[in-house]
């Protein structure tokens, strides 16, 4: 029952945003409100749990990335800084404005995974500049221009309604940005 809420609210999650109702989500998981209210006895609760175990998930990702033998090292590097959990990559960024806004306690759970978890990032990192793959770079300023661009794209969502981007393309767009730079190496113009 609980698996079947979850998915229902992941459909609500990405339709709606994180304003859907606990009614809108009764009805969509065919379930009645005292039903749902057993399962999960809040909205904060039920969110939680949603972002909970796409955390997990997330880990999971990152570990079969790390050990993937298929993946060069640019390639891992690439899929461990656009991992987004699989439910949420087509969110628009409203969606995560939105939890960031009205569900501050869920949004640090959210926040502490992007700020503490590097582990895997800083492996890739430090085998690429061994074999001459990446640059030496200092960890820190990475993760801070990382997380600090996704959060002004989440804050800065509303001023820019007309750029409606997914949280997967904004990602794409940064680690583009982040991995290639904005110099055109391939121009004879040097």
């Amino acid at each position: 029952m609980q698996e079947r809420i979850l998915q229902c609210a992941y459909h609500e999650i990405e339709t709606k945003g994180v304003r859907f109702t606990m009614s809108d989500l009764a009805r969509r998981a065919g379930v009645s409100t005292k039903t749902l209210y057993a399962s999960f006895p809040s909205k904060e609760a039920l969110i939680t749990k949603v972002i909970e175990e796409n955390i997990e998930d997330l880990r999971r990702a990152e570990d079969q990335i790390l050990h993937d033998p298929d993946l060069d090292l640019v390639e891992k590097m690439r899929q461990l800084l656009a991992l987004v959990p699989n439910n949420f990559s087509r969110t628009d960024l409203r969606v995560w404005y939105e939890l960031k806004r009205y569900y501050p306690e869920q949004w640090k759970l959210i926040d502490e995974f992007n700020q503490q978890e590097w582990e895997h990032v800083r492996i890739i990192l430090e085998q690429g500049v061994e074999e001459g793959v990446f640059r030496h770079i200092q960890l820190p300023i990475l993760i801070q221009m990382y997380t600090g661009t996704l959060n002004q794209l989440i804050d800065q969502q509303l001023a820019n309604q007309h750029h409606h981007l997914t949280i997967g393309d904004a990602l794409d767009a940064v680690i583009d940005i982040l991995l290639g730079g904005i110099v055109d190496t391939s121009s004879s113009n040097k």
